[in-house]
């Protein structure tokens, strides 16, 4: 990159295009954008003191949003983490899917024209797909443009590929195994992808990335605004960068597997209303405003090349459907998912842990929904040491006579810590009377002997868990509060939906935790720390990424597309913030 006056390198690593990620929209709170820098460059920042370890400062080590570029400056930027793999729950009961793809690959081995067979080759194909049940399918002209030479160039033997009764695409030879289709989750935070055997019905592959859009801020209002500053370009710019983290995911996806990616057929995609209204370019700035109105509620179909995706051009894409201004797909597919809009008898409460938190209700044929603004958390971000569900994140937490045991995804040395063990520390530390009722981690006169040399008395009070390599990995005062706001904001939701429906915590019979850890998340420590009420009588599971596998249940199911079109309607969205009791809840569910 070449500069002629000074520029922040945040800005120059946007400029060059490189693939990077600032989880906290460059603002110095996540300590994440580390990069090494050697050259004419601004001196260290109160924040860079605070956020790199001495080691880091030694080996020249910076935050890239932090830092400015004065002259010649060469940076090495380390981007091998940044498509990662998730640990996500990729198998469920198999009487809950109908493996009946939308995509249909039919082989034809057609009689070449002739003096006495003149017809067209369209007419030549429709003809022989009429005999196998196939008619009035429509068929684009990008598509009829390629067969004249797909045809002659295969003797006539040829696969017709058919979704939602249009021909898509005609392929040489018979190519009918080959049939694959990829489900996303837009997250605020994180894009995760899971690819699929259309035929069989398997997830092959599954991958994650932090969202690009988080360089304009890490929650869906600090976006709103950028849109509201820039007009039609600052949609632009959050389309491409979304768009940028889908195919840099699909790249990898389908490298991972080693197939074609003319071989990807469908798409379909969940995210909350915002995501989905930016990743197809419209815009979503009033959903921020009073009264919150998205510019649509029904579902989305457009072809692949409109948004530019590496797969096939002429992939049908499928964006869920939303419910209201904060309630999006991605709760539909929670819905889709846990089936909840068929459990006619039952009260069934759905909770989605994320940076937006949706919480869905199901009482005698009826369902409320609401939406939390939980803040990234739960996902590592904002958590001084805090990372995705991946290889070297400490995901459980256990104290036993003294001693401090962690389990860290991959069983390698462990490099930070995610949602479901930050969780674990703070539930664990409370009960040890490490952190009191308010949250405060106690001073180190204060603690325990055995419990004194993991304090740290620096400008931010820290508790050490472990180390690594003569590093320590801590929680922090501020990692605590972090998780009190999110943990207070879902429960919060919580008993205002109950509240609103009249529905005592005794009388749910049965509650699913969905989300990026949800498979994952110890419930007694969840409890324990007031993310949720007590439930006497109900049955809890983990059901991980719900809103993914119901995106994949669409992606495997024209039924399932179906009913997905329908369960918007069978929705009451419930506001929070008007309800009298909101702040004083709000409140009371901050102490642990």
């Amino acid at each position: 990159v070449t500069f002629s006056h000074f520029l922040n390198l945040k800005k120059a690593i946007l400029k060059a295009g490189i693939p990077f990620s600032f989880p906290c929209g460059g603002k110095g709170i996540c300590g994440k954008c580390k990069v090494k820098v050697r050259g004419n460059v601004t001196p260290l920042t109160v924040i860079e003191k605070e956020k790199l370890s001495v080691r880091e400062i030694e080996e020249n080590y910076r935050l890239a949003c932090q830092t400015g570029l004065k002259g010649d400056t060469q940076v090495e930027i380390l981007l091998s983490d940044s498509v990662f793999s998730p640990q996500i729950l990729t198998t469920w009961k198999k009487e809950e899917f109908e493996v009946k793809s939308p995509v249909k690959k039919i082989y034809l081995s057609i009689k070449p024209p002739d003096i006495k067979d003149q017809i067209s080759d369209v007419s030549r194909i429709r003809r022989e797909l009429k005999k196998r049940g196939f008619d009035d399918l429509k068929i684009g002209i990008e598509v009829v443009k390629k067969i004249p030479s797909v045809l002659r160039e295969n003797e006539f033997k040829v696969t017709v590929v058919i979704d939602d009764n249009e021909i898509i695409c005609i392929e040489g030879k018979d190519t009918r195994k080959e049939s694959f289709g990829i489900a996303f989750d837009i997250g605020t935070t994180t894009i995760v992808g899971a690819l699929l055997d259309l035929t069989k019905g398997k997830v092959i592959a599954t991958k994650g990335i932090v969202n690009p859009q988080s360089v304009y801020g890490y929650d869906v209002i600090s976006r709103i605004s950028y849109i509201q500053q820039k007009g039609k370009k600052g949609i632009s710019e959050l389309q491409k960068a979304v768009i940028l983290g889908v195919n840099r995911l699909i790249d990898n996806l389908l490298k991972e597997a080693n197939i074609d990616k003319s071989k990807v057929y469908k798409i379909v995609f969940v995210g909350n209303t915002i995501m989905q209204h930016i990743l197809v370019g419209i815009d979503p700035v009033n959903i921020g405003l009073y009264p919150y109105v998205p510019v649509i509620q029904e579902f989305i179909k457009l072809k692949s090349f409109n948004l530019k995706l590496r797969v096939n051009p002429f992939a049908d894409v499928f964006v869920f459907p939303n419910i209201a201004g904060f309630i999006g797909g991605d709760t539909v597919g929670v819905i889709l998912s846990t089936g909840i809009h068929r459990a006619k008898g039952k009260n069934i409460l759905a909770v989605d842990l994320g940076t937006n938190g949706e919480i869905v209700l199901s009482s005698k044929g009826k369902i409320w929904a609401t939406s939390t603004a939980a803040g990234p958390a739960f996902e590592g971000v904002r958590i001084s040491q805090g990372m995705m569900a991946q290889k070297g994140a400490i995901e459980r937490v256990k104290i036993e006579d003294g001693r401090i045991f962690v389990k860290v995804v991959g069983d390698v040395e462990p490099e930070g810590i995610c949602g479901s063990g930050l969780i674990d520390a703070v539930a664990e530390l409370h009960k040890e009377g490490v952190i009191d009722d308010s949250g405060k981690i106690t001073p180190r006169d204060m603690q325990k002997d055995i419990w004194k040399e993991r304090v740290l008395e620096e400008e931010e009070r820290k508790f050490v868990l472990v180390e690594k390599n003569g590093y320590p990995i801590f929680i922090t005062q501020k990692d605590v509060r972090e998780l009190q706001l999110a943990k207070a904001a879902v429960s919060t939701g919580i008993k205002i939906l109950l509240k609103k429906t009249g529905i005592k915590p005794g009388d749910v019979q049965q509650v699913f935790i969905a989300g990026g850890f949800g498979s994952y998340l110890n419930l007694q420590n969840a409890c324990n720390i007031g993310l949720f009420p007590l439930f006497p009588r109900a049955e809890v599971k983990n059901i991980g990424n719900a809103a993914l596998h119901g995106a994949i249940k669409a992606l495997l199911s024209q039924r399932y597309i179906e009913e997905v079109k329908k369960i918007p309607y069978l929705v009451s969205s419930v506001e929070l913030a008007t309800h009298p009791e909101f702040q004083n809840v709000l409140a009371e569910s901050i102490r642990f």
